[in-house]
């Protein structure tokens, strides 16, 4: 009997299941993150907002102080509250109050931030494919990013972690997968100068859009790297140049980004110079700086920090003295503004800056190794969160981290002679290095932008052990 011509046909439509892969990553990591905001973030936050945290206020009152004042700043009793948050995540705050009002605003930027995180999956996939050229390692990438639960616990926070993680995918994204072109370059320049709206640090992607320009280029078309870079940096300073003429024209003072202080009342001199000189040798200020608040008792100080007892006796004068007249000091123990009408911070911050003088020239080496590798320790192996208690949970999940870093810095091994992922890789290392031996106040929010790049490359591990397990070569 002869085959019907009907069950020999090629089907209109075959199956693959290259073509649902994608669209599932997306699914599935928007119905994760729905399923935080509606339920997980309650659980997560416990007898906390999921809305806010300790800088929500300071985001959200920039841009309520200019709806209703005209006075973008945080806290109209602080000057320098004037510079203190960059107008990218109070505008986009302010947009969603604009739109849903003050009583639905905190759930509709949630839903918001969600969203572009979905779209984040995308890039992330978008990202891995092109400096991998191979799907199954953008699948990988695109999954290990959709179930990343240190980005997805920040989604619901009105604060700029979450649109600042956007935005450096947004932009490495751009890197690896655009040409390099007249068009091309002056709208990278565009989105890094948005990335430093939005966080101030994100800047330095400057740095890898300049890389990308180049890697484009033979060495004998320096003058198109150079025309090429001129036109990048003048779409940058379209958005960034606003920012200084604002503080100038309306401020009167020339401000590029923000001050020490960044507005906070607890930031003064007093505490910025003893948080500097604590950091030279200790990488937990916080216990020392509750002590000399009075918050707490004093710990004891490791062996040399002090030149002599002479020193130590200062030290501890400036003690007392930041609790009678430190005006940082005092908004750290009391959480309310100094009222009173003189105070000593000039001279609190002379005698911190003078001990943490002392020590670095009395242990150089030290200074510049001890913290900053404990710090890099804590920020590739720390297993537990401060406060929790040795929840087990908490040791899984940074272990979980630690696992995909190993994973990432594989991949980076591996990708080290591609030089389209150079920008991700530059992006990397130097947030790692200028937070934990620049900045040395480590947050692990901090490092989120970084960690979330990094997972373009994490599927290339995969695909290498793929094709080593089916006798291909690497």
């Amino acid at each position: 009997m002869p085959v019907s011509a009907e069950r020999t046909a090629t089907p209109r439509f075959p199956f693959s299941p290259a073509k649902v892969v994608l669209p599932l990553l997306l699914m599935g990591g928007l119905a994760l993150r729905l399923l935080f905001l509606w339920v997980g973030a309650g659980v997560y936050y416990k007898s906390n907002s999921p809305f806010c945290n300790g800088d929500t206020d300071s985001f959200t009152q920039s841009f309520l102080n200019l709806w209703q004042h005209g006075v973008y700043s945080f806290n109209l009793l602080n000057a320098e509250a004037a510079f203190g948050r960059l107008p990218g995540y109070p505008f986009f705050w302010g947009a969603h109050y604009l739109v849903f009002g003050a009583q639905h605003v905190f759930q509709a930027v949630a839903f918001s931030q969600c969203l572009l995180d979905t779209v984040a999956i995308y890039l992330i996939y978008a990202t891995a494919r092109a400096l991998t050229c191979d799907i199954r390692a953008a699948w990988i990438s695109a999954a290990l990013y959709a179930c990343y639960p240190f980005v997805i616990v920040w989604l619901t926070i009105s604060g700029s972690e979450s649109l600042a993680t956007f935005v450096t995918i947004l932009i490495l994204w751009w890197l690896a997968t655009r040409p390099v072109s007249t068009r091309n370059v002056f709208i990278a320049g565009l989105l890094v100068g948005f990335g430093l709206l939005v966080r101030e640090y994100l800047g330095v992607l400057l740095v890898p859009m300049f890389i990308w320009i180049y890697s484009a280029n033979d060495a004998k078309e320096r003058g198109r790297f150079v025309r090429l870079s001129t036109i990048a940096v003048m779409g940058f300073l379209l958005l960034y140049v606003g920012w200084p003429i604002r503080n100038y024209v309306f401020q009167h003072r020339f401000m590029l980004l923000k001050p020490p202080t960044a507005g906070y009342d607890r930031y003064a001199d007093d505490v910025n110079t003893a948080r500097a000189w604590v950091y030279g040798w200790s990488p937990d200020a916080d216990a020392y700086l509750d002590a000399i608040a009075g918050k707490a008792p004093l710990p004891a100080f490791p062996q040399g920090v002090f030149k002599d007892s002479a020193e130590r006796e200062r030290a501890y004068q400036l003690f007392a003295q930041a609790q009678q007249c430190g005006t940082g000091f005092y908004n750290w123990r009391y959480l309310k503004r100094y009222d009173r009408p003189t105070n000593c911070n000039a001279e609190l911050a002379s005698g911190f800056t003078g001990l943490n003088s002392s020590y670095k020239q009395r242990h150089l080496l030290r200074y510049w190794t001890e913290v900053p590798l404990l710090n890099l320790k804590k920020a590739f192996f720390k297993n537990q969160l401060m406060n929790s208690g040795g929840s087990r949970l908490v040791s899984l999940l940074f272990g979980y981290r630690t696992l995909i870093l190993l994973l990432c810095a594989w991949g980076v091994f591996l990708l080290r002679q591609n030089r389209s992922s150079w920008p991700v890789m530059f992006f990397f290392v130097f947030m790692y290095l200028f937070i934990c031996i620049g900045l040395r106040q480590l947050e692990m929010r901090y490092l989120l932008q970084a960690d979330a790049a990094i997972l373009s490359v994490a599927g290339a591990p995969f695909v290498w052990l793929l094709n080593r397990f089916k006798g291909k070569t690497a």
